[in-house]
């Protein structure tokens, strides 16, 4: 039988299959390779034959080849981790080996005697783990442990031979076995009886009796209930027939014999078993290969502990700090002689933060201004302008409306006072003119459309106004006004549907380009699932291109999820507009199963965007990403650490000349769309933390300002440009999520320990040798990685106290920085070295020549 229930399937020259599941109930069946189960989590009871056993956590049992057997879950859930073993595989080093029994069974030793099966536990946890990093080369690990467990099962377990004759007499078993099963499972609706299964056999009705009881280890008769009960159970779940029905219609005498054994089966009754499983999400999830699984995994049940217990076996800690073999150098030679492409800095072009009315504080503004002094972005995008809190809209006694700008004014005069622009969402909607009162995040933003699309107009037309009185014409004319937020997410962000967006981005861009046609305007600030699936994009492109409804540009949110459950999402989305507690709401978030799309999700994307430009629109307005992070969760620990700054800088590189602007949302982890976050490291989106630490990302942005605006070098995980004499060589180490994170699951990552979910790299060695530089130089080299500019890695070092005295803070404000060391020399015609850099580093080598 081929188990349906698989996340982690054999590869070429991989010869077994190792995986975790949950089980429910599987049906009897065998199979030529040796089986080891070990129980992760839970309980379950196991059939070998004519035995019948119970596991629990941490039991482990051997099944030989052929050996007939199934196991049902008890009345708790369940997790396991099986390994398949191709027997043929093993001959090739012990020719024996396939023809021993052995007598493995961990429930059956005292606890002196355990330690023969942590050996096995071990060798299961350190395959699975492999097989899940894959480092390069990651088969020959696999495979000598395979090996050494094949060792230690004939050093340290009893085992006979099987003889030929012994083998000949099994086959011949399992064949007449297969015939009589295949006959039965095609007959019993029928009412099927012995008598007739041993005429089709022809054989004695004795004979076929014992000869099933012997091999099944259940009666024909407790056979044939099974396969009622399997009836059953997919007529409970797939249908709305009553009970009784199915009692019947499953080939059952009554519908109490049906409960009876639902019971002893189940734990529970036909009812109860149909609310429960129609109660749970319809969600296919999707193994490493990419195939549906329709039945239930170990997703969907609590793994924290388990991989606990797997991978103590591991000491994870002293594996995971063992120095690793360099990679083999990567050698770069470049020629400063040649014109090179000039490139216009367009990371630099967009940053982002929560909503207008946070922009009013000092710590905020404290933070925007260090971060224009040291990066300086050009345009800052954001929520909220004309929101309750904003107070722009307000209606007079006498019904007169009175438009009230001073928190506006405020907001933006201190944007030109750091040199950055208004990159305007326009959403959301205040409440006096809005048509429901439907609101989303803490804060209470409404998504509705206005009750009457002039009252939003003539604020519309006000605001530009007085924007244009306020700051001149050719500046406001340097803006961008995005029409509102995520419309495509209907009852999350928008009320009324994709023909009302339509038209009301119709009327809200004819209104600004009524006072001038020169406004950039454009959106509609969709999620990247509607790029990937349905319509709403495409009719929006037709919608602007049949009318004539100006679109200067396009603009987009993208993160690396794919959420399995839309349902879920809507839930909690509608529940946050509720109100709820955000540790409700955070547990839900984080217990959400979530697939992620692979490395190259935000490349794809833009290419997919502007095919379908191409495609619906006779020309091409800008593109912009108004949202993008490695996660779309305000609370995703990954956002603290080292890898969200190679994330930022792989696709940043990667995606130039393919988008206007990339916003990284968001610029501070001073943001309220849930209640702020308590501890300093929160995963909070921000580039800087709420105390002012910060983070990787943000000194990927701090090196990435240092390039030259011409590139004369790029390839993979480098790139080098020039300013006239000047050569900046920039390189990294990337590792992405491993599988089992990008299958959803996230209990290998803790508030402390936050590098155990990405794929297993080495540290890397560049050569580079740059030709064309000539002179008296400066050589400034930066290294950005977990020793340097981490201050997560630093506050884990320091003992991670929650609730940062000033002094702490502080004293991780001096320790977290990049490396910075100063060289003067002479060079003369070309410059070789070597960078070595560990995963998840950056290395930043500025050559400036001296005067």
């Amino acid at each position: 039988m081929e188990y349906s229930y698989e996340l982690v399937r054999s590869k070429k020259g991989v010869p077994f299959k190792i995986f975790i599941h949950s089980v429910n109930r599987l049906k009897m069946h065998w199979h030529s390779q040796m089986e080891i189960i070990l129980v992760l989590k839970g309980s379950i009871n196991i059939r070998i034959g004519s035995e019948s056993y119970l596991l629990k956590e941490n039991d482990l049992i051997l099944v030989n080849s052929n050996e007939v057997h199934n196991t049902s879950k008890t009345a708790e859930d369940n997790i396991l981790i099986v390994l398949q073993v191709n027997l043929d595989h093993n001959v090739h080093y012990y020719p024996k080996f396939n023809e021993m029994i052995f007598d493995c069974k961990s429930f059956t030793c005292n606890e002196e005697e355990q330690g023969k099966f942590d050996a096995i536990r071990r060798h299961l946890a350190k395959i699975f783990w492999e097989i899940n990093k894959k480092r390069e080369g990651y088969q020959f690990i696999v495979g000598s442990e395979m090996n050494l467990l094949g060792s230690h099962l004939i050093n340290n377990f009893e085992y006979s031979f099987l003889e030929d004759e012994k083998v000949e007499a099994i086959h011949k078993n399992i064949d007449r076995l297969s015939s009589i099963i295949k006959y039965i499972d095609e007959n019993f609706e029928e009412g099927v009886t012995l008598q007739e299964v041993a005429d089709n056999e022809n054989l004695n009705v004795y004979y076929v009796s014992h000869f099933i009881k012997k091999n099944l280890g259940i009666s024909f008769q407790e056979y044939i209930n099974n396969k009622r009960l399997d009836k059953a159970v997919e007529l409970l779940v797939n249908t709305n027939k009553t009970v009784t029905e199915i009692a019947f219609e499953s080939g059952f005498s009554s519908t109490k014999s049906l409960n009876t054994l639902f019971n002893k089966t189940y734990n529970s009754s036909p009812s109860a078993y149909r609310k429960e499983k129609t109660n749970l999400d319809d969600i296919s999830h999707t193994d490493i290969e990419g195939e549906k699984i329709k039945s239930k995994t170990y997703l969907d049940v609590d793994r924290t502990a388990a991989f606990t217990k797997l991978f103590k076996y591991l000491e994870m800690d002293l594996e995971m700090k063992e120095k690793k073999t360099l990679t083999l150098k990567d050698f770069i030679s470049i020629d400063t002689n040649q014109d090179g492409i000039y490139h216009n800095f367009y990371w630099k072009k967009l940053t982002t933060f929560g909503r207008a009315a946070e922009g009013l504080r000092k710590n905020w503004q404290d933070q925007l201004k260090e971060l224009q002094s040291q990066i300086g972005f050009e345009y800052i995008r954001f929520h909220g302008i004309f929101s309750d809190e904003m107070m722009v809209y307000n209606i007079n006694d006498d019904g007169s409306i009175a438009y009230n700008w001073s928190y506006i004014d405020e907001l933006f005069d201190f944007f030109k006072d750091v040199n950055i622009k208004p990159f305007i969402e326009l959403g959301f909607m205040p409440s006096e003119i809005a048509k429901s009162d439907e609101t989303m995040f803490w804060w209470r933003a409404n998504i509705s459309g206005p009750r009457d699309i002039k009252l939003w107009t003539d604020l519309i037309r006000e605001f530009i106004r007085h924007c244009i009185n306020r700051y001149g014409l050719k500046e406001v004319e340097t803006w961008y006004f995005e029409v509102w937020n995520e419309p495509d997410l209907e009852h999350v962000f928008w009320i009324g549907g994709e023909e009302e967006y339509f038209k009301f981005y119709k009327e809200t861009v004819l209104a600004i380009k009524s006072i001038s046609r020169e406004m950039k305007v454009g959106g509609p600030s969709v999620t990247y699932q509607v790029i990937k699936d349905g319509r709403w994009f495409e009719d929006f492109l037709t919608y602007c291109d049949r009318n004539k409804v100006p679109l200067d540009f396009v603009s987009l949110h993208i993160y690396p999820e794919d959420f399995s459950s839309k349902q879920m999402v809507q839930d909690i989305m509608v529940r946050a507009k509720a109100g709820e507690d955000i540790l409700k709401l955070t547990s839900s978030w984080k217990d959400m199963k979530r697939i992620y799309f692979d490395e190259n999700h935000t490349y794809d994307t833009l290419k997919s965007v502007h095919s379908k430009i191409n495609q619906y629109l006779p020309y091409k307005p800008e593109i912009h990403i108004t949202e993008w992070n490695s996660s779309s969760y305000g609370r995703n620990f990954i956002h603290d650490t080292c890898f969200e700054s190679v994330f930022i800088i792989r696709n940043i590189l990667k995606s130039i000349d393919e988008v206007n602007s990339i916003g990284y949302w968001t610029f501070t982890d001073i943001m309220e769309e849930t209640k702020a976050g308590i501890s300093q490291f929160h995963g909070g989106f921000g580039l800087i933390n709420k105390d002012g630490l910060k983070k990787p990302s943000y000194f990927a942005y701090y090196l990435l300002s240092k390039l030259g605006e011409k590139i004369i070098g790029q390839g993979e995980e480098y790139i080098v440009t020039k300013n006239d004499d000047d050569v900046q060589i920039l390189a990294y180490n990337f590792a992405y999520f491993d599988e089992l994170f990008m299958n959803g699951d996230t209990s290998a990552l803790t508030n402390t320990e936050r590098y155990l979910v990405y794929e297993d790299k080495p540290p890397k060695e560049v050569g580079f040798n740059i030709i064309g530089v000539s002179g008296h130089y400066k050589v400034t080299r930066y290294k950005l990685n977990r020793e340097h500019g981490s201050p997560f890695d630093e506050w884990v070092k320091m003992g991670a106290p929650e609730n940062l005295t000033k002094e702490e803070i502080q004293y991780l404000k001096g320790r977290a920085n990049p490396k910075i060391s100063v060289e003067y020399m002479e060079i003369g015609g070309e410059y070789s070295d070597n960078l070595y850099i560990p995963v998840h580093g950056v290395e930043l080598i500025i050559l400036e020549k001296q005067t």
